[in-house]
């Protein structure tokens, strides 16, 4: 009697492995076919942004590609003049140089090095014709998305007499001395890129930034993600949006953030 319930419990528990077997198999092919369908859907994205960057570029020029420095140079120069024409502040960007620069009329009015930055692989794959096309003429930024205020207002109160007056001093120092913002702001550009500046004090900060489930490049991250999980549920292409990532100091993030107007001018060098 013994033996037949040790032997029932032995087909019991080789029947339950076997099961957890063949979950772990069946649950491992459907991660391989949405991981596959998503690497088709998003190659098929990116090549259709590729396509539709050639039929909007003046493909009647031949450029030849050891020239290309030279129509970069070129693209740099005639953008940065139309943009001097204008009567408001712009912002001048040379990745070759790791500068960001705010201007007017032609005048560099705020500087700051680009501590690091990273393009999309779009970018790496831009002919003379595209290249020009996208960044021979101003961008001009559409949206702005930040963690900070991009124009905070406070109503300040007239302290009654100087002990209140040093009251509030000492307060706004202490409060200014405990502030710890995570400075991120991202931009659309009129030619369906995304511009991200990031305020840091080192790279490794910057890494040290981006952790689960918090800061605002994690978040924005997540709704990409959800938005492409959507798209292949429904056997569509993901949305496909080139990125351009800069970091630089903070202050300098805060500053430049601030100074521009509503739709100001970009040029950029890649």
């Amino acid at each position: 009697m013994k033996e037949s319930s040790t032997d029932d419990f032995d087909v019991l528990f080789v029947k339950k492995r076997t099961g957890v077997k063949y979950f772990a198999i069946i649950f491992g092919l459907i991660i391989l076919t949405l991981t596959s369908v998503y690497a088709y859907l998003s190659i098929g994205s990116v090549r259709d942004r590729m396509e539709l960057a050639h039929s909007t570029a003046d493909a009647t020029m031949q450029i030849n590609p050891s020239l290309l420095n030279l129509l970069k140079e070129k693209a740099w120069i005639e953008s940065r003049l139309q943009m001097a024409s204008r009567d408001s502040i712009g912002l001048a960007i040379d990745l070759e140089r790791h500068t960001i620069q705010l201007e007017l009329k032609g005048v560099v009015i705020m500087s700051s090095k680009i501590r690091d930055y990273s393009t999309s692989g779009f970018f790496k794959k831009m002919d003379g014709n595209v290249y020009f096309s996208m960044f021979g003429t101003p961008l001009t930024i559409e949206k702005f998305i930040s963690t900070i205020e991009k124009n905070p207002l406070r109503v300040v109160h007239a302290p009654k007499d100087t002990i209140a007056a040093a009251a509030a001093i000492d307060a706004a120092i202490k409060k200014d001395s405990l502030l710890d913002e995570n400075v991120f702001w991202t931009v659309k550009l009129d030619r369906d890129i995304d511009l991200d500046i990031q305020g840091i004090d080192s790279v490794a900060e910057a890494k040290s930034k981006y952790k689960l489930g918090k800061g605002f490049e994690f978040e924005r991250n997540l709704k990409n993600i959800i938005s492409s999980f959507e798209h292949i549920m429904n056997f569509k292409k993901p949305v496909y949006t080139p990125e351009i990532l800069i970091s630089i100091p903070e202050n300098d993030a805060k500053a430049i953030l601030r100074a521009l107007p509503r739709k100001p001018l970009v040029t950029i060098r890649i």
